[in-house]
Formats: structure tokens, C-alpha cells, sequence
């Protein structure tokens, strides 16, 4: 005897789930571009990106810099770029509006010693960051000529790595390889305020109350254990050290009082025998604990970035995870983990998607309030959140594999419902259905009439042909020109076998 099942998913607050066949509705495989916290029962499509090369001579004269970190600036209300001279030096760069406009290259923001990408702070109207192998330069923002110095001070130790740095009760305090450099104020310095174990270098700082969060990851890929010190910034000795465990703590910060961690556990390294992972840790005492892991399915082929925000309770970081084995798909972009409240769990998405990116991928990133600087593909290009309400990108969500309550058996999709915020002009959405182990998506159909709200399927579209059978189904919805959407009805007949 057949039986008919409904189901229907109109909450999108549960995030990447932990596995694709996991029983839930709020939950899915991947959402890409898409806001799911805002409006948790709506997924609400993020503007697309566009180039932001311009150097006010030509359109793509930024690449030459390859600007890796950028920072908008309180003293100043500019958007600085840390980038480099065709030589490889230090030089500053900067916008005076964010949102728009070139591009501005002072001639006299260049340094003298090799670029340090990776830490760029304000800190006391002043900028300050590491070059050349044991530089800390200070680039005044309240002089009317900016000028870097480039010696404001030196490390103790040839620099080999650095992380970004922080203010904290008033001190800064800028990492590089196991040491941590300190000033007081903006003139009063201090190499090497704390040295930590030489077999670390420092990846992330995040302020964790009292205390700053120093992660470490190991120099030695064989030795992958890493760890968080929490040290009270003035002790010559950090007052506890966590361990967090396998793989290279890459990314740290502080949410709803809490330490998240992201860990790269050998999503670019052989050492994990082709089985790398994303993984996402919280910690507010006792030990970490892992509340998410992404894996690949094959070598990324980069390292994760550095680079993080902190913003509107959520801890936004840069990654690549590969969907398949032959390594010719994957989802990269700036991922999301937090949550809109505390009525709601934590989730984590992908949450902006940039489709101008090669398969070098992304090195850096910044924000400014909501907009997002993507430094990408290994060329210096610069993309930067559309300034207009313009929505060229797909924005893609996956839904978990569904059986209707039944793996055993075989089902016919009766209809297929997608529900939408009223369409206006220039919006489409598309619904698309894999059955079993299909390797391609077969397209349902598409709408995007002016003031509809929903469309129901009983069969493909473009064919009048019936929908693929099978035993368990995944879904896409794709949405272009910014159609939000409000949910996804599936009803299907359980088919007697027997």
C-alpha cells in the first residue's frame, strides 16, 4: 500500500549540518551567498561583489600592490590597504570612501624593508605593522604628509611569520613568530613582552576577558598539536595554556564570551593522507569543545587565511573545502559562525560567495560595516561589496538528502513548491532536483513573474516529463537579482515494493 508524505522547510536556522543525511529541516548541505541569521526563516541573497582595482590611472592598477590587509581607520575615516611596491617594500595605500572611488598611492607611504602581510592595526592615531626582517613600522594618520618611519622599532628575532595584532587595556600588542612585541604607548616599545615556546609560531589574538587568547599552531606539520595561552598582558609568563588539538589553529575569536577556534586539520597537507577537515571549537572553560568539522574530499591546494571580523555576533574567517574527488568543485568564500541570538543555535554557513575568483582562490580579507574587501586569485585583484543593490550572483541553497521517512524504498515526487518574497522585476529563482547518485542536477523549473510569491511543480518544467524516481533526493534552490526565499514544500508517495 503506497503513503503519502509532506514535508516542509521554511526555517534555515540550523546552518551546514554535520552530516548530509542527518533527519532535520532547519538544517542543509550548503547555503552560498545567502543570509540565513538576519531573518532565520528567510535566506536572504547578499549584493555581488565587483572589482576594486582601480588606481585612478586605470582599472586594474591596484593588482600591481597585491593589497593584502585592509583597515578602516577611526582617526581617519579611510579604508587603508597594506600592499607593496613593484619591488616587494612596504606601501600604504588608501580610500577616502570605503564604499566607493579609487584608490589613492601616496608617494610617501612606502617603506624601506620587504612587506609583512598579515598584521596592520591602529593603534593612538598611528598605524603599525612589521617589515624587512626585524622592522616595526608607525605610519602617523594625524601628519598632513603621512610618512611611514620606517625603524620605529625593531624584534629581537628574525621575523618568519606574523599575526594581526591587538589593542587591549589600552596596549598594543603586535605577534610574530613565538613572541609578542608591546607598546605602552605611541612611542614607548617593547620586543619580545612574552616569548612563548620556539616550536609554535602565533597564528590569531583574541581579547577573552582578562586575558588575551594567544593561539598557536606548530611549526612542524608532524608535530600538529596546537594551543591557546591566556596570558594577562603585563606577566612575563601566560597564566594557562589550552590545548586544542590536532592541526593548525588558523583563526581565533570571541563571541557571547566564548573562544572560537578554526582549525586547518591538513586540508593542505599530505600528512593527513588526503583526509582534511575544517574544524570549529568553542571554549569557555574545561576543555574545547569541536561543534563542527567540514571535511574535503581532497587537497585544497592553499592554506587558510589569517585573515577574520568579528560582526554582528558572528566570527567570519576565509576557506576552501573541495566537494569532490577529482578536485574540480568546491566551496570557498567567507564562512560565518554565530547565531542571530539566544533563541537560536549556533550555525555555520557560507556566507559570502565571490564568483570572480579563480581556482587560486582567496589570500586576504577586510571589512568596512558591511562591506567586504576580497583580496583573490594570486593577482592583486581587489573585489569589494557592491555599492548599488545589484545582485549578479547566484545565490545557492543545497538541502540535506531526503528519503520522506523511508530509505528503503521508492518514491514519486507528486510536487515541488518554492516560496519566494513577492517578486520584483530583474528576480529569478530556480529549482533543481538530484535523485539517488545522479551526477548532475536536473532543472525543475524557473519563475520570475513580477508579484508571484510561490510556484508549484508537478513535473519538469521545460519537458512535461515526471519527476526522476529514486529512493532519496537532494534540492537546490538558486536565486538571482535577489529573490529572497521562504521556503520549500515536497510532497511524495511511498511506493509498495513489496
Amino acid at each position: 500500500m503506497s503513503k503519502s508524505v509532506s514535508l516542509k522547510i521554511d526555517n534555515f536556522s540550523g546552518g551546514v549540518s554535520d552530516d548530509s543525511r542527518e533527519n532535520t529541516s532547519t538544517k542543509f548541505i550548503v547555503s552560498k551567498h545567502f543570509d540565513i541569521f538576519s531573518n532565520p526563516h528567510r535566506l536572504t541573497p547578499y549584493r555581488s561583489l565587483e572589482a576594486d582595482t582601480n588606481d585612478g590611472v586605470t582599472a586594474t592598477g591596484m593588482k600591481q600592490y597585491r593589497v593584502l590587509d585592509t583597515l578602516y581607520a577611526s582617526t581617519s575615516a579611510k579604508l587603508f590597504g597594506l600592499g607593496k611596491t613593484a619591488g616587494g617594500l612596504t606601501k600604504i595605500v588608501f580610500k577616502a570612501d570605503a564604499t566607493t572611488g579609487n584608490w589613492t598611492l601616496p608617494a610617501s607611504s612606502e617603506g624601506n624593508g620587504a612587506v609583512q602581510n598579515g598584521c596592520f592595526v591602529e593603534y593612538k592615531d598611528s598605524l603599525f605593522g612589521f617589515q624587512g626582517s626585524n622592522q616595526v613600522w608607525k605610519y602617523s594618520l594625524l601628519s598632513g604628509t603621512p610618512t611611514i618611519a620606517n625603524s620605529a622599532s625593531s624584534t629581537g628575532a628574525t621575523i618568519t611569520s606574523v599575526a594581526q595584532g591587538l589593542v587591549f587595556n589600552d596596549y598594543l600588542y603586535l605577534p610574530y613568530n613565538n613572541r609578542v612585541w608591546r607598546a605602552t604607548d605611541a612611542t614607548t616599545f617593547s620586543d619580545g613582552y612574552l616569548t612563548l615556546p620556539t616550536n609554535y609560531k602565533i597564528t590569531s589574538l583574541s581579547e577573552f576577558g582578562k586575558y588575551i587568547a594567544i593561539a598557536v599552531a606548530p611549526i612542524s606539520t608532524f608535530n600538529g598539536v596546537s594551543k591557546v595561552f591566556l596570558w594577562d598582558g603585563t606577566s612575563t609568563e601566560t597564566q594557562e595554556s589550552i590545548d586544542w588539538g590536532e592541526g593548525e589553529l588558523r583563526v581565533l575569536g570571541t563571541i557571547e564570551g566564548m573562544l572560537i577556534g578554526v582549525t586547518d586539520r591538513y586540508l593542505n597537507n599530505a600528512v593527513g593522507a588526503g583526509r582534511g577537515s575544517m574544524i570549529i571549537q568553542v571554549y569557555s572553560g574545561g576543555i574545547p569543545q569541536v561543534v563542527k568539522e567540514v571535511f574535503t574530499k581532497k587537497l585544497t591546494a592553499k592554506t587558510m587565511p589569517i585573515s577574520k571580523a568579528i560582526k554582528n555576533n558572528r566570527l567570519l574567517f576565509a576557506a576552501k573545502i573541495m566537494t569532490n574527488d577529482a578536485g574540480t568543485e568546491y566551496d570557498e568564500g567567507i564562512w560565518s559562525f554565530g547565531r542571530k541570538n539566544v533563541n537560536y543555535p549556533f550555525a555555520l554557513t557560507l556566507d559570502v560567495v565571490d564568483e570572480n575568483i579563480s581556482n587560486a582562490g582567496i589570500q586576504a580579507f577586510g571589512t568596512a560595516g558591511n562591506f567586504f574587501f576580497i583580496t583573490h586569485s594570486n593577482d592583486g585583484s581587489i573585489d569589494k561589496t557592491n555599492d548599488d543593490a545589484v545582485y549578479a550572483f547566484s545565490s545557492v541553497y543545497e538541502s540535506q538528502i531526503i528519503d520522506f521517512e523511508d530509505v528503503d524504498s521508492d518514491k514519486r515526487i507528486e510536487m515541488l513548491k518554492v516560496s519566494f518574497r513577492k517578486l520584483v522585476s530583474g528576480e529569478t529563482v530556480t529549482l533543481k532536483v538530484k535523485a539517488d547518485d545522479a551526477t548532475s542536477w536536473t532543472t525543475v523549473g524557473s519563475v520570475s513573474t513580477v508579484g508571484e510569491i510561490s510556484r508549484s511543480f508537478t513535473g519538469i518544467e521545460a519537458t512535461d516529463l515526471n519527476f526522476p524516481s529514486g529512493k532519496e533526493y537532494k534540492f537546490q534552490i538558486l536565486s538571482t537579482g535577489g529573490a529572497e526565499i521562504t521556503g520549500l514544500t515536497l510532497k511524495a508517495t511511498i511506493l509498495n515494493n513489496i
